[in-house]
């Protein structure tokens, strides 16, 4: 719940916010609170969330059994570790009821995540270091989807939403402090809860329009960009990979979607057609599949030796 839960690990006890009344602002009809607090800023507040987000104390635990595992071979000596943040509009728009106070919580968030990085740094080196932006109900509000689930999201002009959040001002701070030897990622999902896909896609022609604007945005500075699949996804839905202006970033594909190491390699080769040459993944994450975890990692091995083979022979 690394997302989700910041409402009540973080913002929900902080003094510059406070909750609002379920009667000013309902419930959403669909999507899975978990409990979470509708929130607006408190009357002549600063809000300031610096030193208050879990991920850099994470990570910096998590980094101690990462050298531990190395220096024990267990753990390849190349290895980057990650450490996945989520960009501010996944955190302010399921927590944030009233829309004009968005740009606020917006540049409070992105200012901590700056700070994370700081703290971050102090102890894991920079050529270690791989930063991963969770880019997520941003596309789903582009999209209209996030509209239709979350009442107080206002339903505006894709054109206007996809301006906004690939803009400079939107992108640039997301990255501010990282130093040029920090590997750097977008995980640009259609979303999973509260079910898969929230933004159904019927090719991937967003997530690619999407990646090439946010690489333009960061002065192409992204060294890799996750886009999603559908089970059902082919030749039309992967044609647009051919207009991918990312220059020399990776590309790695959603396409393990939980249905075999076969399907996977058949939406590979679909793939393959327009984009030669790309790493493969889950569609998003894994945490709500730990049963069948195992599977599905054998499943995506199998898919990238395939797609290995492919490229080679």
């Amino acid at each position: 719940k690394w997302i989700g839960g910041v409402n009540k690990r973080v913002l929900t006890p902080a003094e510059c916010f406070e909750i609002v009344d379920d009667r000013d602002v309902p419930k959403p009809a669909v999507h899975d609170e978990e409990g979470r607090h509708r929130l607006r800023i408190r009357p002549g507040a600063t809000v300031d969330l610096r030193g208050r987000l879990p991920y850099a104390q994470d990570a910096i635990d998590s980094y101690a059994v990462f050298t531990r595992m190395k220096k024990e071979g267990k753990i390849p000596a190349d290895t980057l570790f990650q450490v996945s943040v989520p960009g501010a509009h996944d955190v302010v728009s399921i927590s944030f009821a009233y829309y004009e106070e968005w740009p606020v919580a917006i540049a409070a968030w992105q200012e901590a995540l700056q700070d994370e990085y700081r703290r971050i740094l102090e102890v894991i080196p920079a050529d270690e270091l791989c930063i991963q932006i969770d880019y997520c109900t941003e596309l789903d509000h582009i999209g209209g989807a996030w509209a239709k689930l979350l009442p107080w999201v206002p339903d505006l002009p894709a054109e206007e939403l996809f301006e906004r959040y690939t803009s400079l001002e939107y992108i640039g701070p997301h990255l501010a402090g990282l130093p040029e030897e920090v590997r750097i990622g977008f995980h640009i999902c259609c979303g999973t809860a509260p079910y898969y896909p929230v933004q159904p896609l019927d090719t991937i022609d967003l997530p690619v329009r999407l990646a090439n604007a946010i690489q333009a945005a960061s002065g192409n500075k992204v060294n890799y960009f996750h886009m999603p699949a559908m089970q059902d996804s082919g030749d039309e839905y992967f044609a647009p990979l051919a207009d991918l202006t990312t220059g020399d970033a990776t590309i790695y594909l959603g396409i393990e979607v939980n249905d075999g190491a076969e399907e996977m390699e058949r939406r590979a080769a679909s793939a393959r057609k327009f984009l030669p040459e790309f790493g493969v993944a889950h569609y998003c994450g894994y945490m709500w599949n730990k049963e069948i975890m195992p599977g599905l990692l054998k499943d995506l091995r199998t898919g990238a030796d395939h797609q290995a083979d492919a490229v080679a022979g």
